[in-house]
């Protein structure tokens, strides 16, 4: 009797923002869902790129066991601390070895990101990966999904026979790019392939504003590569725009093609797409951003409601806090605002002042600016506590697929015009939902504040009057310029004047 396809499966994920100085740590991770081995499969085998992934192999024909490794998710926030790295480094290869015990292996999935760092490793799904190869030897299929927003490093194209991305930004496809890169690892095991991998680095970033694959302007190049997937050849096609927010080494564009064979072909045809993205680096970064005071202008001088403000500097879905105040304090600044304002802020000491003082009593406290001060300054808020309640949802769309929201407790305050929803952890600043689970109906508000640069649009624009884009200070503002940048490699555009690509060595 055949035995069934043995195939470990686990997720390391996280999008990491160095320049948010609060390191995520073992707790945070506790927070969001760790979890090992059968449990691991059992609470989270429905969500995501893992769930994706899952449900296509268990429709396979073939008899397939599935082993649970770990799974690490925490929201976007600083490097993860170094205990906890070492915690997952452990768990990984205890889990593994532990499957290997058990029977032989046939491939290994992980769901990752790939803008991952921990305190001294810049390039933690690299490591994972390379722990993986360490423990399986060289001949297991080691498959792995990213995040569109990946960096592609040596590291990790070194250890992955195959890595599939996101083609979607907003990130509506995370089930489906597990679905794709189980049916890489099908045709790797039917026809017996060991893939080969074409990939060209570019030396430039971008901020995230106008990175839509379905309005903006590498929607072209997206349609392109789900044109190049459907050669038969042709494992995984891959546009990688990099998360600008994490100085680390190889930070870069990437355009990433795994097949039966690097054919000529194939080669010219990531080489015209890495050309057409560098051709669009101006453009990708002209987008019209406003000050906190203009942008509230706009928005007031805008007929119908709601006028949607992505507040891209300090996205939650980026890394950042949540907790700056800048347009908090241009709300409270105005007499009157039509049908009212609605914001969130992270801040946990001002969620404890809301408990304590209870629903429906005064609240008075400065919030804001708790994680990273030295980008706003806490606001004074004399208002009303409306509503306590644990800020809980599941999260169905960008970034997530049935994917458990915990923010912690909450509170919803009220002075005058203004709403404010405070939360004590980060979570989902894009999407709807987020305010919809306090009870707050964002449609009918005068102006909603979302803390994301792009993603927002996904729910938001099927409603909104009008989307604005600020530009404010934070740990991950759209004018790059501002960041001072110490480990990537240089020269880098646009911290660097290069007209070519091959003006930079380190990308070939």
């Amino acid at each position: 009797m055949t035995r069934p396809l043995r195939i470990a499966v686990g997720q390391i994920w996280q999008e990491t923002n160095t320049f948010n100085r609060n390191a995520s740590t073992l707790a945070d991770f506790e927070n969001w869902g760790v979890a090992a081995g059968s449990d691991m499969l059992s609470e989270y085998g429905a969500t995501g790129e893992l769930g994706g992934f899952v449900s296509a192999v268990n429709d396979w024909p073939d008899s397939v066991e599935l082993t649970g490794l770990v799974r690490f998710v925490c929201w976007p926030w600083g490097p993860v601390d170094h205990d906890t790295w070492q915690t997952m480094q452990r768990m990984l290869r205890e889990q593994l070895q532990t499957a290997q015990a058990e029977g032989p292996l046939d491939a290994v999935f992980l769901a990752l990101h790939g803008a991952m760092a921990a305190e001294g490793e810049p390039d933690l799904t690299g490591a994972a990966l390379e722990l993986v190869r360490e423990i399986v030897g060289p001949d297991v299929p080691i498959l792995g999904t990213l995040d569109l927003h990946a960096n592609i490093t040596r590291r990790m194209l070194a250890s992955a026979d195959v890595l599939t991305g996101y083609h979607a930004c907003p990130h509506l496809d995370s089930a489906e790019t597990g679905q794709r890169s189980a049916a890489a690892l099908r045709k790797m095991l039917t026809d017996n392939i060991r893939p080969a991998t074409i990939h060209c680095k570019l030396p430039m970033i971008t901020p995230a504003e106008l990175h839509n694959t379905f309005t903006g302007p590498p929607a072209p190049l997206y349609r392109r590569l789900e044109q190049l997937e459907q050669q038969p050849e042709v494992l995984s096609a891959g546009l990688y725009m990099t998360m600008p927010w994490v100085d680390s080494p190889e930070v870069g564009w990437s355009v990433l093609l795994t097949a039966t064979a690097a054919t000529p072909a194939l080669r010219q045809s990531v080489d015209e797409l890495a050309e057409q993205c560098w051709n669009l680096r101006e453009t990708m970064s002209s987008v019209e951003r406003l000050t906190p005071a203009a942008v509230v202008d706009r928005a007031l001088e805008i007929d119908g409601f709601p006028v949607v403000i992505g507040d891209g500097a300090d996205a939650t879905n980026s890394g950042s806090p949540g907790d700056q105040t800048h347009l908090l304090a241009e709300f409270l600044a105005r007499p009157e605002i039509p049908h009212g304002a609605l914001t969130f802020l992270v801040d946990p000491a001002a969620v404890q002042v809301a408990w304590q003082a209870g629903v429906n009593s005064p609240f008075e406290a400065r919030v804001g600016a708790g994680f990273a001060p030295e980008y706003s300054s806490p606001v004074l808020f004399q208002g009303t506590v409306e509503r306590l309640l644990e800020v809980n949802f599941v999260l169905d769309g960008h970034i997530g697929s049935n994917l458990p929201i915990r923010m912690g407790r909450g509170a919803v305050i009220r002075s005058g015009d203004v709403t404010v929803l405070l939360t004590e952890k980060s979570g989902p600043g894009s999407t709807p939902r987020l305010y919809e689970a306090a009870g707050l109906d964002p449609k009918t508000c005068g102006i909603v504040v979302a803390k994301s640069p792009a993603g927002f649009r996904a729910e938001y624009e099927s409603f909104a009057a009008a989307c604005l884009l600020s530009d404010c200070p934070g740990c991950a503002p759209p004018n790059l310029s501002r960041l001072t940048y110490q480990h990537v490699n240089r020269p880098l555009w646009p911290l660097d004047e290069i007209t070519q690509p091959g003006e930079a060595p380190w990308c070939r």
